[in-house]
Parts: C-alpha cells; sequence; structure tokens
C-alpha cells in the first residue's frame, strides 16, 4: 500500500508477496480488508499486552493511559496513512471500538450502554487521524491533555467488570 494504490493490489500479487497460495489466503480470509482488519487486530492485542492491567480499570481514560495511548498509535502512522489514502481509515476506528469494547466488558451490553465507549473511540479516532494527517506538528502531550480534559468529566465506569483482553487469537 505504500507503493501501489489500494484498489490495484490483486490477491495475486498479496499472496505472491506473501510467499502463500492462494489457496491458503482464501482459506484464511474473504477479502483485502480482512487483512487490514487483522493486522489492525494484532496492532491492538500487542497494545493491551503491554499495559499495565493491574491500573486499567481505573484508568483507561487517565492523562496518562491516552498519552500513552497516542504515542503507542504514532509508531503505525504510516499504516493509519495507508489506510486513509486506500479509503480504509473506518478500520482504525473498528480496533479501537473494539478495544473499548473489549477492555470494559461491553461487548454483550446493548446500543445505549455501548454509546459513551463509541462516542469516546470517535473522538480519539477522529483526533489522532487528523493529527497525523497533519504532520503531528502539535506536542503529543497537549494531544493528550486535551482529549484528558474532555473526559476527565465524564469516564467510563468500569468497576467489577471483569478483564479479559482479546480471548481470541488472531488470523495468521
Amino acid at each position: 500500500m505504500h507503493t501501489q494504490e489500494y484498489d490495484d493490489i490483486s490477491i495475486t500479487d498479496i499472496t505472491k508477496r506473501a510467499g502463500v497460495s492462494r489457496m491458503s489466503y482464501y482459506r484464511n480470509y474473504n477479502s483485502k480488508d480482512e487483512i487490514l482488519m487483522d493486522y489492525m487486530y494484532q496492532i491492538i492485542l500487542e497494545y493491551a499486552q503491554e499495559l499495565d492491567l493491574s491500573n486499567i480499570r481505573t484508568g483507561f481514560q487517565t492523562y496518562e493511559h491516552i498519552l500513552q495511548s497516542l504515542k503507542y498509535l504514532q509508531k503505525y502512522k504510516d499504516y493509519v496513512l495507508c489506510l486513509q489514502k486506500a479509503n480504509r481509515s473506518e478500520i482504525l476506528l473498528h480496533g479501537l471500538d473494539m478495544y473499548m469494547l473489549t477492555i470494559t466488558d461491553a461487548k454483550e451490553k446493548s446500543f445505549f450502554e455501548k454509546c459513551e465507549l463509541y462516542y469516546y473511540s470517535g473522538a480519539l479516532y477522529n483526533i489522532f487521524l487528523h493529527w497525523i494527517r497533519d504532520g503531528m506538528n502539535e506536542d503529543i502531550e497537549v494531544v493528550a491533555q486535551i482529549i484528558y480534559d474532555h473526559v476527565k468529566h465524564n469516564r467510563y465506569d468500569m468497576t467489577g467488570v471483569p478483564l479479559e483482553i482479546f480471548p481470541k487469537e488472531p488470523q495468521q
């Protein structure tokens, strides 16, 4: 995606570059978007594994966690820019939604119970996307503070929620 337009990348290009057969590709994926989603899943899983999970219940909307998440996502700015160029940036939003729903154990809750999390992940997505697209000229700590200032009085309550981060293994 760095060197070729997304729509011009064929399944043959992908399998040849990955060194796998078309049969292997179709056994694991139904579309190119699924590959991108799988990679986003791996990014989010890696992030979750780096977290201090003992404090996540009380701290997923703290300034420190927001700053940590921005720094982590910053490592994948090239991937995010490729997603945006390919009109697939909603994959980042889906990854953020998945992360929020998983750490709060809200996957099985009603739409209305999930709205706070969708609101928060949507805000992070939009701010992050604009920040990297505009060249990340603003200090990351200031960006994190702006986000924190908006959530500090309306934090999602996670007390008593059991924590199991991403029990499913990503596709290979």
